[in-house]
């Protein structure tokens, strides 16, 4: 059988050959429900040749997989360094309207990301309708016909021409999104990304003015678009010589810039166990076939590579899929501070001052998982982050367990401007901070120590005899969390509908400070019909709306339906099925959590006999009073 052509992007496919990159053993090619995907070149089958011809065929085969096991797996793709595109790289391009759009915003407030999000939008709106060529040879016929009008494109016209509409929660209807993410952890991340973004175009379009030298200025949707197209293809080169810090060969050829875009290997689909690796080299970047690979099957494979270990959540939120059988099974969610803890100003002053934030992050798995590489292990299959674990063991402490507060001194020096002194060249002040706003006066202190670093927290407080307590505690704290989170599902409910074969969805607008503030009832029974408020015994404000699942192929003879439309309505489908699916799946991860922190908790209580000293204690303290 004779492997698929290019004949999907004829004209990409000229580009790239035009310009170095070499793909003659894969291919692009559309999938069974992840859009465009990358293929390797089947072996030719053995067709019209007698069999005396086979058996020779075979017996050369043999010798090749021989030879082939002593030698590097098979060059699938090389990408050269001038087709790879990153924030050096667009600098080095001609495109004046673009860099004076870059000189207006500053290289102190350009990211590799804001660059390349910004570059992208305005190929997309250059080559809207038809490509652009800045060079090409004249034995080359063009592929399509050249509009009359010049083209301010750059080279990666064809390039940009050839990437689709990206279809992830971030991207879709917010209204949409709330109606099919209700109560999960996700929608509340995808709220705020949106937001930010929404506000990042406000001020690039409205303050700085940035497209306003632009042929044709975007809309907020494109801006989005070109943020959801980087996240979804970006490769971090930083990582792959993180794999091996020690190989100084490897190292010196580092790029300055970490984030990447690569032509014809970002076809290339997500799998936990992927069947092909790629290495940057000096020239670019070449791409080698796995043992996972059989290059000689008579069928064409996809081809897969990874984009990390992710769970779930960053894979809908990032690339609009899931996993079923995900190994990474974690979950992130705020865990704030009771704001009627004693402590709590100086507790909130240390978290800043030691940069932790409100959050924490779990991950259930039996052995400690590679990603991140420096988790701690809160009990059992329970691990945490660094930073989370400091958190747990700030909120557990009150002071009962030799806890104090210090007062920093209210007098310091502190620079001022135009104010010289007598003596020295310095601009020093004397000022009395009594009378200053300054956050972070106040330091906690643990056995008389005050606290100024993590390093501190981590060589006292697991010395302190009341700290299997403070492990208990930290369960509590995390239980209470979960079952927050399961309670908030059960009660939004189902909001998909059915009306007159239209699908509509309720979209759930809940406070969520009133939400974590009060408290709720877990004996009230869940009955169909049941309001939100009566489930959870709270008195909040939960709005729920009707919003229509949004179509573009409705009929209208001014405007008939094109096979883009017919494409992007097939991604909107494909992303509702995979957040109906996804809710589920945070549901029943809630719920194992939920589950190995009771087992942990009652193990707690049963193995340690300072635990169960403590607690009868201080049942004894209660009871005297």
């Amino acid at each position: 059988m004779e492997s698929e052509s290019y004949d999907i992007f004829p004209e990409f496919s000229d580009w790239a050959r035009m310009h170095g990159i070499t793909f003659d053993h894969v291919y692009p090619k559309e999938t069974k429900g992840m859009g465009i995907g990358l293929f390797a070149r089947s072996k030719p089958a053995n067709t019209n040749k007698t069999n005396i011809q086979k058996l020779q065929e075979q017996t050369q085969g043999l010798k090749l997989d021989q030879e082939a096991k002593s030698k590097p797996n098979k060059e699938l793709l090389f990408v050269p360094q001038s087709l790879i595109l990153s924030k050096t790289r667009v600098s080095q391009l001609n495109a004046p309207v673009f860099h004076h759009t870059l000189d207006q915003i500053g290289e102190h407030n350009l990211s590799e990301r804001l660059t390349l999000v910004l570059f992208l939008l305005y190929e997309r709106l250059c080559v809207a309708g038809h490509f652009c060529y800045l060079q090409r040879p004249d034995d080359i016929p063009p592929p399509v016909k050249l509009a009359a009008t010049s083209c301010n494109g750059s080279v990666f016209s064809p390039y940009v021409a050839t990437l689709p509409e990206v279809c992830t929660p971030v991207t879709l209807d917010p209204d949409l999104v709330k109606g099919y993410l209700a109560g999960t952890l996700l929608l509340d991340s995808v709220c705020a990304k949106r937001s930010k973004l929404e506000a990042e175009f406000e001020q690039l379009s409205g303050n700085l003015g940035v497209f306003d030298n632009w042929p044709t200025r975007p809309k907020v949707e494109d801006f989005i678009w070109a943020d959801a197209t980087f996240w979804s293809r970006v490769l971090s080169f930083q990582s792959q010589f993180e794999e091996d810090p020690q190989d100084c060969k490897r190292a010196s050829k580092q790029p300055a810039d970490d984030m990447h875009m690569v032509p014809v290997l970002d076809f290339a689909n997500h799998a936990a166990k992927p069947n092909i690796r790629w290495e940057v080299e000096p020239d670019g970047i070449r791409v080698w076939a796995n043992q996972e690979l059989d290059v000689n099957q008579s069928q064409d494979q996809e081809v897969f590579l990874s984009y990390g270990e992710k769970p779930n959540s960053e894979l809908l939120f990032l690339h609009g899929f899931i996993l079923h059988d995900n190994p990474m099974q974690t979950l992130t969610m705020a865990l704030p501070m009771d704001e009627t803890d004693p402590l709590y100003m100086p507790k909130a002053h240390m978290l800043m001052r030691l940069n932790i934030p409100p959050r924490i992050s779990l991950y259930l798995s039996e052995d400690k998982p590679t990603n991140p590489p420096n988790l701690v292990r809160l009990y059992r299959n329970l691990w945490v982050n660094p930073e989370a674990q400091y958190l747990l063991w700030i909120y557990s402490l009150n002071e009962d367990d030799g806890v104090g507060v210090h007062l920093e001194d209210p007098e310091f020096m502190v620079c001022l401007p135009g104010k010289p002194q007598d003596e020295g060249n310095e601009d020093m002040e004397e000022m009395d901070l009594m009378e200053d706003q300054t956050l972070g006066r106040l330091m906690l202190m643990i056995n008389k120590t005050v606290i100024e670093s993590t390093e501190q927290l981590e060589v006292i407080v697991p010395k302190l005899e009341i700290f299997p307590v403070l492990i208990l505690r930290s369960l509590v704290l995390i239980a209470s969390q979960i079952e927050y989170h399961i309670t908030r599902i059960m009660a939004t409910g189902d909001r998909v509908q059915k009306v007159e074969g239209v699908e509509i969805v309720r979209a759930i607008q809940y406070d969520m400070e009133s939400l974590l503030n009060q408290g709720s009832d877990s004996s009230t029974p869940f009955q169909s019909g049941t309001s939100p408020v009566s489930r959870l015994g709270l008195a909040t404000n939960i709005k729920i709306t009707d919003c229509h699942l949004p179509t573009i192929l409705e009929p209208d003879r001014d405007h008939p339906i094109t096979p883009q439309q017919v494409e992007l309505e097939a991604y909107v489908s494909r992303l509702v099925t995979t957040m109906k699916e996804y809710r589920t799946l945070e549901m029943d991860l809630l719920v194992k959590l939920g589950d190995e922190i009771g087992e942990a908790q009652t193990q707690c209580l049963q193995e340690n006999t300072f635990i169960q000293t403590y607690l009868a204690m201080m049942q004894n303290n209660a009871e005297d009073e």
